[in-house]
Parts: C-alpha cells; sequence; structure tokens
C-alpha cells in the first residue's frame, strides 16, 4: 500500500515492508455488506455511534467490541476497559522527541513497541499518531506532533503507521485538517488556501494513507467555514477524494454539532456517544446513509483481522523491559543539545558539587498532559537520574534555591518548563517568571550554568548568552531522565536534531497574532463545547474566531528566512561532543527534458550521495539534512526546503557514504490558478548539510 517513492524509501531505511492488511479491501467489503444486510437498523445505528472509547459490535453476527485509547506518549490507559489486563504501560518520549531523532528505524521500534502494548492490553485502535504541523510555538499539543516541515513529518508517519500495523493495530491520522491551536480549539475557524494545504499541511496525512492507515480523526476546528468533523468537503471532497482515503473515519470527541451533516459528510463514526446522530435519529434510522457509515467500520476491522482473532495478547507483557530500552533511546537520540560553550560533558571530579534546581528538578514522569499523558511506572527525576550518574559529586535537588546553594554549587543543572503543558490549552512563549528570575540568578552567581527545557516547543530566553549550555528535551518520558543524565556525563553523545525553528520572539512567528481580541493563553474558558455562545470578554467580531494562515507556505524556517526574522536557533540545528566533515557531493541521474521528467511520476530522477566522516574523537551520529533550491521557475517559494535525510551512526575517523533521493516532486510547487504541481525548465541548486542554516556541500540538477 506505500504507494509513493519516498514512503517506500522510508520504509526500507526503517528496515520496514509495507503493511498488508489480512484481507484485501474487496474481501472485506463483500464480508462487511453481508453482515451488514443481517444487521437490524438499531444494531447498525449503535454501531456509529461510540461508547466512549469502544464501539459496541454485534454478538449474535460474531462482531466484537472494539477498543480504543490515546496516543502521542505510549499507551494511556484507561482503568474502565482495560484493568485486569494492562496494569501498567511505558511511558515514552513524546511524538516530538521522536521526530527529534530523525532516525527511522528507531520510530519503527518505537511504534512497534506501542503496538505491542495495544495488543498487550486487548486493544484494537490507537487514537494516532498526531501530524498537525507545528506553526505557531505555544499550540498546547506540539509535543504530540512531529514538528514543522512536512518531508520529515511525512516520512517518520509513514513508519510509525507502518510498523504499529504490522502489531495488529489500527492507526488513526489526526487531526485532519489545520488544527494547529488549542485555544478554544472548537470555535476556531482555519482560513487556509489550497497551496498551503497541498505543500504544508496534507504530506504527513498523505504519507500515512499511502502506508495503510485504517483510520482517521477528524479535527475540532472549522476549516474555511464548516466543522471538518461534518464537512463533506473535507472529508468527502479532500480526505476520501483527493488523498484517496477508503477507510474509517472518526469524529474527535465532541467536535460536532448537526446528526444529518455528519452522516452526509463522509464521515462513519461520531465519537464519543453519538449524540448529534442521536438527535437525528428519526430521519436516519434504516437510511443508507447509517448503512455506509457500518459498512466503512465492518470493513476495517475485517480488514485488520478483529473478527477473527483475539486482540488480547498478555505474552507482550514480557516485553516491557525491552520497550523501557527503545524509550531510552528515543529520549537519547531525541534530546537536542542547542548551545554549549565547553562546560558539557561534566567530567567526574571527587567532591564536586551539583545544584540540580527548577520547577522540573523533581518531577515525574517526565511527560505532557492531556489525553496522550502516560503515567509510567518506575520513572526517575532529573534530580535523581543526575545524582545516580555522578557518584563522586555531591549532588542537591532544590526546585527552588537560595542564592547560597547556587553559589556553593560548581555547576548548575536547571531543569524547566511550564506548570501544564498540554490538550485543551495553549501556553506563552516565555517560561514562567520565576523559572526566568531562577536562571538569572543562577547565571549571575555561576560560570556552569546548564539550562534543561521540558517543553513541545521553542521558548523566549533572555538568559541565553549567560548560559553555558542549554538542551531542548520535548518530554521524555519514565527514562527521559536517565537520558538527559547520561548525556551530562557524556556516556552518551547527543545527536537530536530540531523538528522546528526557534525565534527569538513570538512577535515574529507566522501566526503570532492567532488569538483573538481580548484572549490570552491563561484563558479559563478554553473548553467550550460546539454551540456555545461567545465569551462576552472575546471583543472581536468573529464566532467563531478566525486563524488566517495569511503565511500561506511560509512556515518555520520557510517564515524566518524569507522575512529576516530574528531566530535563536534554526530548524535541524542540534550539537554532538564530536564534529562531522562533508565531501564529495555527487549526483547521478542527469539533466532531463520537461517533458520525459514529467512522465517519471514520482520514480527517482537523482540519486545524491555525500560523505560525512567523523573528525572528532568519540564516536556519534549524523544527521546529514538535503535542501533544494528552486532557480528556475521564478515563482514565489521558500529559498529551500527540505526534502531528504538520513542519520548516520560513526566512529571516530569512520567515514560513511550517505545516498538520498530527490523526485519529480520535490522540485514541484502548486499552482493555485491551475489546481495543479508544477515545475519549471532550468536549475535546481541541491545544499547538504548539518541544518538549515549549515549547508555544507552544494550541486545542482536541471530540468532543460
Amino acid at each position: 500500500m506505500a504507494n509513493t517513492k519516498k514512503t517506500r524509501f522510508a520504509l526500507s531505511r526503517a528496515g520496514l515492508t509495507p503493511f498488508e492488511p489480512l484481507l484485501s479491501y474487496d474481501e472485506a467489503d463483500a464480508r462487511a455488506k453481508a453482515l451488514v444486510e443481517r444487521m437490524t437498523d438499531e444494531e447498525k445505528f449503535d454501531m456509529v455511534c461510540g461508547r466512549g472509547f469502544f464501539i459496541a459490535g454485534c454478538e449474535r453476527l460474531g462482531i466484537p467490541d472494539v477498543n480504543f485509547t490515546d496516543a502521542s506518549q505510549g499507551v494511556h490507559l484507561r482503568d474502565e476497559f482495560y484493568s485486569g489486563k494492562l496494569d501498567r504501560s511505558v511511558s515514552f518520549p513524546s511524538a516530538l522527541m521522536l521526530t527529534s531523532t530523525w532516525n527511522r528505524k528507531l520510530a519503527a521500534e518505537y511504534a512497534r513497541a506501542v503496538g505491542e502494548e495495544c495488543r498487550a492490553g486487548g486493544i484494537h485502535v490507537l487514537l494516532g499518531p498526531g501530524m498537525n504541523i507545528y506553526r505557531v510555538a505555544q499550540c498546547g499539543r506540539n509535543f504530540e506532533y512531529t514538528g514543522e516541515d512536512p518531508a520529515l513529518a511525512a516520512e517518520m508517519i509513514a513508519v510509525y503507521v507502518t510498523a504499529l500495523q504490522q502489531t495488529g493495530v489500527i492507526a488513526t491520522l489526526k487531526h485532519f485538517i489545520a488544527n494547529e491551536t488549542e485555544y478554544i480549539r472548537k470555535h476556531s475557524n482555519t482560513v487556509v488556501g489550497r497551496r498551503a494545504l497541498n505543500e504544508i499541511y496534507l504530506p504527513a496525512f498523505q504519507s500515512g494513507v499511502d502506508a495503510g492507515a485504517l483510520a482517521v480523526m477528524t479535527s475540532y476546528n472549522y476549516l474555511n467555514g464548516e466543522y471538518c468533523g461534518q464537512s463533506a468537503t473535507v472529508i468527502n471532497g479532500l480526505l476520501r477524494g483527493e488523498l484517496g482515503f477508503d477507510h474509517l473515519v472518526m469524529t474527535d470527541w465532541t467536535s460536532v454539532d448537526d446528526g444529518r451533516k455528519v452522516a452526509e459528510s463522509g464521515q462513519d463514526l461520531e465519537m464519543p456517544h453519538g449524540e448529534h446522530l442521536k438527535r437525528a435519529k428519526a430521519e436516519l434510522l434504516g437510511s443508507p446513509e447509517i448503512d455506509r457509515m457500518v459498512t466503512s467500520i465492518i470493513r476495517a476491522f475485517t480488514m485488520m483481522g478483529f473478527l477473527d482473532m483475539v486482540q488480547d495478547q498478555p505474552l507482550y507483557l514480557k516485553n516491557l523491559p525491552a520497550h523501557e530500552e527503545i524509550a531510552f533511546r528515543t529520549a537519547c537520540e531525541g534530546t537536542v543539545l542547542l548551545r554549549n560553550e565547553g562546560v558539557l560533558p561534566l567530567t567526574s571530579v571527587p567532591d564536586s558539587t551539583i545544584l540540580v534546581a527548577g520547577n522540573w528538578a523533581a518531577r515525574t514522569p517526565i511527560a505532557g498532559k492531556g489525553s496522550g499523558y502516560v503515567e509510567g511506572f518506575d520513572s526517575t527525576s532529573y534530580g535523581e537520574a543526575i545524582a545516580e550518574r555522578n557518584i563522586l559529586a555531591k549532588v542537591r535537588v532544590r526546585p527552588a534555591p537560595t542564592d547560597a546553594e547556587l553559589t556553593w554549587a560548581d555547576t548548575v543543572v536547571i531543569c524547566t518548563g511550564f506548570e501544564f503543558e498540554g490538550e485543551s490549552r495553549d501556553r506563552a512563549f516565555s517560561l514562567p517568571d520565576d523559572q526566568n528570575r531562577l536562571i538569572a540568578r543562577a547565571c549571575e552567581r555561576s560560570d556552569r550554568v546548564i539550562v534543561v527545557i521540558t517543553s513541545g516547543g521553542g521558548v523566549s530566553m533572555p538568559w541565553h548568552d549567560a548560559a553555558e549550555a542549554i538542551i531542548q528535551a520535548p518530554f521524555g518520558g519514565q527514562k527521559g531522565a536517565a537520558a538527559i543524565a547520561e548525556i551530562l556525563t557524556g556516556k552518551v553523545n547527543p545527536s537530536g536534531k530540531l523538528a522546528f525553528t526557534i525565534e527569538e520572539n513570538f512577535a515574529d512567528s507566522p501566526g503570532a497574532r492567532y488569538l483573538p481580541d481580548g484572549a490570552g493563553v491563561d484563558d479559563p474558558m478554553q473548553s467550550l463545547q460546539p454551540g456555545a455562545p461567545k465569551p462576552e470578554h472575546l471583543t472581536g467580531s468573529e464566532w467563531p474566531y478566525e486563524i488566517r494562515y495569511d503565511e500561506g507556505v511560509y512556515v518555520g524556517y520557510r517564515w524566518y528566512a524569507k522575512h529576516g526574522k530574528p531566530v535563536r536557533y534554526w530548524f535541524g540545528h542540534g550539537l554532538s561532543y564530536t564534529e562531522f566533515a562533508y565531501s564529495d557531493l555527487e549526483i547521478s541521474g542527469g539533466a532531463l527534458g520537461s517533458d520525459q521528467a514529467a512522465r517519471t511520476d514520482d520514480e527517482p530522477v537523482w540519486w545524491v550521495s555525500v560523505s560525512v566522516k567523523n573528525t572528532g574523537a568519540v564516536a556519534g551520529a549524523e544527521v546529514v539534512q538535503l535542501y533544494v533550491e528552486d532557480a528556475a521557475s521564478g515563482a514565489d517559494r521558500p529559498e529551500r526546503e527540505l526534502k531528504a535525510f538520513d542519520k548516520v551512526f560513526l566512529e571516530p575517523g569512520e567515514s560513511a557514504t550517505v545516498r538520498l533521493p530527490i523526485v519529480l516532486r520535490d522540485l514541484e510547487y502548486f499552482d493555485e490558478a491551475n489546481a495543479a504541481w508544477t515545475h519549471a525548465a532550468g536549475e535546481y541548486r541541491v545544499h547538504v548539510g548539518s541544518s538549515y542554516a549549515d549547508l555544507r556541500v552544494t550541486g545542482k540538477v536541471t530540468i532543460g
């Protein structure tokens, strides 16, 4: 089912074969239709109305109940369904931290482990992965997603979906579409053009569809004036029509307000209880719409084999220690070393003193909040983990230290973040005032201050130049503290790279003015249900309020480069304890005529090879990033865009040749006037390097 060359390439690099369901679409469709013919109207209607976190089956026809659970940091346990089956699950690093590894093979291991835990608990459907785009740093759910770049997100999603579904668990692509903020999310109207949708917001979903995902969850927001969960334009037109998705579509929980529209839109399932379908039951009971919805549900479940196998597989519980190891490696590889002025790695000196401070110094687990929260087990805090690994040093853990304690320490490690970051609300760009003051105080009293930021995105850093080292750690789960401690001591060489750009000032970001007049991220009314009136304190005229994506395709690094806005750290940035040299860029494939190139469809037109050498003294990993610059068309396009990447592990002095594909679509842009992808004859520059702003070698390809 992996239809595009880039998807097949991603799966190959991850060591995966394409996902194949137990039954083909046609086989499952015939079986589903035969079952639907035998169901009563009441049984059919009951199935399209959720039951909280499961779908009621039909026992007399052998259709089992089907269990759902939330995702993005592992398996969110719900005692009412899984008690007695799965009494614990691993608190994995967040999806954003997984993306920050840029490691396809590790992403496959991670997704497979999550799938095994689902099977251990009899869970059929995972409500993930999430793939909304990091558009604004303040979005409370950025940690659940895959960063700002569609190419990176698309490949990681293809791998995740494939590996998860190969365990016998359905993956749910969410949230479709253009849901990039949490602020009163059920009353926001995203206004976005087709070019931005096609180039930025749809590629990860398309990749998930191509990888064979069997479920999609629609989003809370309106898109261009209509709730996504009941919009025929969104579901039948965009998702089923243009993306070619043929399987189960469900609403997000309490995200619609019209049962008739739900049934007519291409939607299959209203969660959590089918409230609005039930309000329209008199006109929908026995209708062709309900028959279509039920058929789609049963067909997806039949393709995965739910009607023929026992989902509960407690034998997978024995794999929890292996899952913990995968979580640890993900946290190690997904941690990003932003700044290091020679203080790291810490050397083990007898009787040295380390102070671990900050509002995250003693917290466990290291996880974002909301539906994706996972409690985990055997969690350690940053303070505990640092103390365990610095046995020669005297370590104190003081979340709110005195000035004397700051002066006492040879090294101060401040572990900081937000008191709440998660679903249903956005958060500020600035850390809490007391945390910024603490970091500033520490920098005044010590010349060895290390700041560990636990957040799902960028924050302002008024103390930046005074801190000796800064680490970005987007929620590492139950092994996140251990990973940080290993990185601090040099037992692990950091290799994470930013999946988003960190601006210096939020006012410079493309979505800086997304909040309605009178609103703030600390607004207590962010969970208003569909149909609620506009709160009096919001002074803007629109309700739902509009979030205009006026920047078009200029999201993240594309925006800051185009407008020359100050950036703290560029997309793809991440330091190591070693150095890497790039050389010998070669491009094979040759120049093609424009007609010939157009006929290649998604096949690789060029292969780009580059030699990478570890020139330092310790083993390490480098993420080789390929960006394409359009020097041919003269169209309004970003300066350059990520189109390929790979991660290579090298011993000191070792070299490797990294080979990356460019396909025709990598050179194209979406022409809104003609509603088509297009390219121009001419030169396209190829830049390869260590980040968006750290390019080492350059070449070119030509369409003649």
